[in-house]
């Protein structure tokens, strides 16, 4: 962005009708549009599968640390939404049914608190659709779901029963700092998770909720948004592929969002990829 004191010189010569100069203003507005380059323009440190990372540590680049909660985090390392944070410093609750890859986290995070679990709307224990290999990032608990992949993609889904949990109990089970972000991608049970989240309880400062049907652009948070709106949350940003809230009484960090989802934008153009998906251009 652009510098601080060469902006608010800017802005205040504009409010008081002072003169700018031209080439000064014209600098000011070029410095404004510089955004910080995500993976894609071949930036390390990030790791997420798509921007989510890149967006969030834009939103909390202040924040020294936080915590975080992940809902459905799979691999600790590849294509994960929070090693960049851990290795940050933060810390938080990951969450993970498959059990071999909850083996990973336990390595690689042993900072964090983690869970071989489900999470739904109910306690108990359900089929588990168990990806392999490269895989593994679409096992969900969606019979059709998982009766669709092997039909028409061919994927290999090993059912497994395991153990589920509502977020609310899982998170009650001891004290815990305020949420900084939580993320949630659980393959089309986003709505299941939500419904039995206590919101007056446990609101954290930012949703990022994976917002398309599994493996599609289509959209599929018409399940789910209005349980957080009346929860006093506001949306935020759209990646193509997640949906960003965050709580009114933290709308401040609203114009960070705006911003960033700006250096998407630009960096999905560039790509050559859809402004309001995933996938290239026909």
């Amino acid at each position: 962005m652009w510098s601080r004191l060469t902006g608010t010189a800017v802005v205040v010569a504009v409010l008081f009708g002072l003169p700018v100069s031209p080439s000064r203003a014209h600098q000011a507005k070029a410095d404004e549009c510089q955004c910080p380059p995500s993976r894609y323009e071949n930036a390390e440190g990030y790791y997420s599968q798509f921007y989510e990372d890149y967006i969030l540590a834009y939103v909390f680049a202040d924040f020294g640390t936080g915590f975080y909660v992940d809902v459905g985090a799979n691999d600790p390392n590849r294509s994960n939404t929070t090693r960049l944070f851990y290795e940050k410093g933060w810390r938080g609750i990951n969450i993970e049914p498959n059990v071999l890859e909850y083996e990973k986290i336990v390595k690689f995070r042993p900072r964090d608190l983690n869970y071989n679990c489900g999470v739904g709307d109910a306690a108990g224990t359900m089929t588990f659709y168990r990806g392999q290999g490269r895989e593994d990032q679409i096992s969900t608990f969606d019979a059709k779901l998982a009766e669709s992949l092997r039909r028409d993609k061919g994927f290999r889904l090993t059912p497994v029963r395991v153990p589920v949990m509502t977020l609310t109990s899982l998170l009650s089970k001891q004290a815990i700092p305020e949420i900084t972000f939580m993320s949630i991608d659980v393959e089309g049970f986003e709505a299941r998770v939500i419904r039995a989240l206590d919101l007056s309880r446990y609101r954290p400062i930012v949703f990022c909720i994976e917002a398309t049907k599994p493996g599609t652009e289509i959209p599929a948070y018409a399940a789910w948004e209005a349980m957080l709106t009346k929860a006093g949350y506001v949306f935020a940003a759209f990646d193509g592929l997640n949906r960003y809230y965050v709580r009114k009484d933290t709308a401040s960090l609203l114009p960070r969002f705006i911003f960033v989802d700006m250096c998407v934008k630009r960096s999905k153009l560039t790509r050559r990829i859809k402004l309001d998906g995933f996938n290239p251009w026909n």
